[in-house]
C-alpha cells in the first residue's frame, strides 16, 4: 500500500529529444493550472537515478490530487533503450510526448552545450569524424530518431506516444502546446505567459568549474550563483557547409521512411 505522504507517478513524460525544446515546453506545462511538474525538470530516474527506487522517484512529485496530469521531462530517455524498458513495465499506462528537431541543427546544438560546460574541446568536424569512427560522442547517434521510435514503439502502444517538432514549436508554440494538453488530458485553452519563450537556449559560462561546483548547494542558491556566472546568451558560429551536407546524408539514410513510421509529416529537414 502506498503511504498518502508519498507522491503521485506521472501520467505522461516528455521523453525526448536532447537539444529539441524539451525545457520550453517543460516551462510552459508549469504554467498550466490542471498539470504538475516534478520539481526539477531532468529527474532522470529511468537512466541514471534508477537505484534510487520508485520511492524516491515518487518523492519527486506532488501528493496533491487536483492536477489532473502529472508530468516530468527527461529527454535523454529516448536515447537509452533500458530506460525505455523500464518505462514501459513500471508506467505501462503513462502518455510519452516527444520532440523531434532537424538532427543536424540538434546535434550542432548539442555541440556547443558540451562546449559551453567544458566536455569538449575539439572542433565540430573533428567530434563528428571521431564518432562516425565508432569512437565517442554521440551527436550524430541521437539523431537517429527512426531506430530510437522503432524501438518505442515495440513496447509502448503508439497511442501512448505524441511526435511533434521544434520548428513546429518555434512557428507555432500555441498550436503545439495545445496539442500537448489535449494529448495528456488537460484543458488546451490555456496560454501560459511565457509561451514562445525560449528557455534553455545556448549558454557560455565565465567558469565551469564554478557551475560543477555549484551544483553542491541547495537549489535557491545554486540558481542564484547559476544567474552570476553566465555570460550573455551566445550565437555560436555557423556550420561548415561540407560538414551539413555530409551530415544531411548520414541522416537521411538513418531517418528513411519515418514519416510512414510515425503516420505523419516531419518538416523538410536539410
Amino acid at each position: 500500500m502506498i503511504a498518502k505522504s508519498q507522491g503521485r507517478l506521472p501520467t505522461f513524460l516528455i521523453a525526448g529529444a536532447m537539444r529539441c525544446g524539451t525545457t520550453s515546453l517543460n516551462g510552459y506545462l508549469r504554467q498550466h493550472p490542471q498539470v504538475a511538474m516534478s520539481a526539477t525538470k531532468e529527474v532522470h530516474f529511468f537512466d541514471h537515478q534508477f537505484h534510487r527506487g520508485l520511492d524516491w522517484y515518487r518523492s519527486q512529485f506532488t501528493t496533491d490530487p487536483a492536477p489532473q496530469a502529472v508530468g516530468e521531462a527527461s529527454p535523454n530517455y529516448l536515447f537509452h533503450a533500458e530506460a525505455l524498458e523500464r518505462i514501459a513495465q513500471m508506467l505501462p499506462d503513462a502518455r510519452l510526448v516527444i520532440v523531434l528537431r532537424n538532427p543536424i541543427d540538434r546535434a550542432y546544438s548539442h555541440y556547443w552545450l558540451d562546449r559551453s560546460l567544458g566536455k569538449v574541446t575539439v572542433p565540430f568536424t573533428d567530434a563528428i569524424d571521431t564518432e562516425l569512427a565508432g569512437e565517442r560522442f554521440t551527436y550524430v547517434a541521437r539523431g537517429r530518431y527512426r531506430q530510437q521510435m522503432e524501438r518505442l514503439f515495440t513496447l509502448v502502444e503508439r497511442s501512448q506516444v505524441l511526435v511533434e517538432t521544434f520548428e513546429e514549436m518555434v512557428a507555432d508554440p500555441g498550436s503545439v502546446f495545445a496539442s500537448v494538453c489535449r494529448f495528456i488530458g488537460v484543458d488546451d485553452s490555456v496560454r501560459p505567459q511565457i509561451l514562445g519563450e525560449s528557455i534553455n537556449a545556448y549558454t557560455r559560462y565565465r567558469s565551469v568549474r564554478v557551475r560543477n561546483l555549484s551544483k553542491r548547494l541547495p537549489r535557491t542558491a545554486r540558481r542564484a550563483v547559476g544567474r552570476l556566472n553566465q555570460r550573455a546568451p551566445a550565437r555560436y558560429a555557423a556550420m561548415d557547409p561540407d560538414t551539413r551536407e555530409r551530415l544531411a546524408s548520414v541522416f537521411a539514410e538513418a531517418n528513411a521512411g519515418i514519416d510512414d513510421l510515425l503516420g505523419r509529416s516531419l518538416p523538410a529537414w536539410g
